[in-house]
């Protein structure tokens, strides 16, 4: 079990993980939380050994800091049945250490998603859930992009429940399965889940569908990122993924309060960091982060390849 924990129960625990690719996105994260909280928030930072380097477990530790954001910095082990496939990392397994170490209700968010004022109600129905339920999550939408059973896992509503054994099934499944977490938690727990709106987990391939929406938390899942987009061209990728903006709205809201402070440098640093971190590879989906890439060191080049893809979304 983790300890210690907030000693003041009234706070909501948020759980997290990241390792050195991702920290420009939990920045920009976590900013959102603090800023739109109704509540205030403790953060759980977690972090699997050799994923995250000394100097940025210093900076996420001096950032929570500069934000007077409650937090813990937890380093994890991670388990030898722990794989990378694609653009999935070891890293998307730590949502079952970090439940397995709170027995207490907490809320796990991934950190490709992005928080607007409302979110946090979340825990409202974290902690009022009918007896013997473990899991509050999201509903999905009918949509044509919805590409999975079961629910979606990015967005977690851990409750006071015993957490279901995990190992034994991991090692069940075939090495070469692409997203075995979100497979997993659809097996051990999908008969003992509470549900709430799609909104708590809308998906950013729902675009098409946000005008009948108002997303309290976005989830950007899928192998590219809105920080791998080359900043040039944010306002044509409206026309592309509507969803997009929020995210690129809380990055704006970030860098204007940290002008001028002692993380400005980092916080440009990293931006440049995680606008080159999309994991690159030949296998089914890789398109989309060759196209990113490409756009980050094309330029003005870039531009007639961004027309084009929005000349097709519309």
């Amino acid at each position: 079990m983790l300890s210690p924990l907030p000693p003041d129960t009234s706070q909501n625990v948020i759980a997290l993980a990241l390792d050195n690719r991702m920290v420009y996105g939990f920045m920009v994260l976590a900013h959102a939380i603090q800023q739109t909280a109704s509540t205030a928030p403790f953060l759980l930072v977690g972090f699997f050994s050799g994923q995250l380097s000394a100097a940025n477990q210093s900076l996420v530790t001096r950032f929570l800091e500069w934000l007077e954001i409650e937090h813990q910095l937890v380093e994890l082990t991670p388990h030898p049945l722990f794989t990378e496939r694609r653009h999935l990392t070891i890293t998307t397994f730590s949502k079952f250490v970090i439940s397995d170490m709170v027995p207490s209700p907490h809320l796990w968010l991934d950190i490709d998603t992005i928080v607007r004022p409302g979110w946090d109600t979340i825990f409202d129905s974290i902690k009022s859930t009918p007896a013997g339920i473990s899991l509050v999550v999201a509903e999905k939408l009918d949509s044509p992009h919805t590409r999975f059973e079961g629910f979606n896992a990015g967005v977690l509503g851990w409750t006071d429940k015993p957490r279901a054994q995990w190992i034994e099934q991991l090692g069940l499944l075939p090495e070469k399965r692409f997203s075995s977490e979100q497979f997993l938690f659809n097996n051990l727990y999908r008969d003992n889940v509470a549900t709430v709106g799609s909104d708590y987990n809308f998906l950013a391939s729902w675009h098409q569908q946000l005008s009948e929406h108002d997303p309290q938390i976005i989830h950007y899942s899928g192998p590219v990122k809105p920080w791998h987009l080359a900043r040039r061209h944010v306002k044509a990728w409206q026309n592309i993924n509507s969803t997009w903006q929020f995210w690129f709205d809380a990055e704006l809201a970030l860098n204007d309060r940290a002008e001028g402070s002692s993380l400005e440098q980092e916080i440009v640093k990293h931006r440049a960091i995680g606008l080159h971190s999309g994991r690159l590879h030949t296998g089914k989906g890789s398109l989309a982060n060759w196209v990113m890439k490409l756009l980050a060191i094309a330029g003005p080049l870039g531009n007639p390849l961004v027309n084009m893809i929005k000349s097709r979304a519309s």
